[in-house]
């Protein structure tokens, strides 16, 4: 299973809207503006074996993102900080993940971080990579595109991931 749709909460700032889309488009998921959808209605737009994901905010900025299951709701909830987006054209290539990510990239749509899928991105050299960095407080994700950095997501070690469901 994977994400098929990326949402926000239902009266987003322009700054979350943005990272949204970005997010949405560097993952290759769908994005939807919420509006006034329920999330029975956003669930009905998943596909077989989709997930979705909602951007919160704290205090008027992106702050959470949730990972949740039609059937047994939230399963990761990522308290992050965010830089400022960089507006990039991106193309539909799959994405890998590079160190040692806090959750199992194959949940975001990533290639899987196993001998087979790291042989394959070496073999394709993929345009997108998440550049994973910690150190005893946070762990950075780079997102770059064609070695460009789109934005970059701080999240705290000590209780920034959650797992549920």
């Amino acid at each position: 299973m994977s994400i098929g749709i990326l949402t926000t909460s239902r009266k987003p700032s322009r700054r979350t809207r943005s990272l949204a889309k970005a997010l949405s488009r560097f993952m290759n998921w769908r994005y939807i503006t919420r509006g006034k959808l329920s999330l029975e209605e956003l669930y009905s737009m998943l596909g077989k074996n989709e997930y979705l994901a909602i951007i919160e905010e704290v205090k008027g900025n992106p702050a959470i993102l949730k990972i949740i299951h039609p059937k047994k709701g939230v399963i990761l909830w990522i308290r992050f900080n965010v830089s400022n987006v960089v507006k990039v054209k991106m193309d539909d290539s799959p994405v890998v993940f590079i160190g040692k990510a806090p959750f199992d990239p194959v949940i975001f749509g990533a290639l899987p971080q196993t001998e087979a899928g790291l042989k394959l991105a070496r073999k394709i050299d993929p345009k997108k990579k998440v550049f994973v960095k910690s150190d005893d407080e946070w762990i950075i994700l780079d997102f770059r595109y064609e070695n460009q950095t789109v934005f970059k997501m701080k999240i705290k070690k000590e209780g920034g991931i959650k797992y549920g469901g």
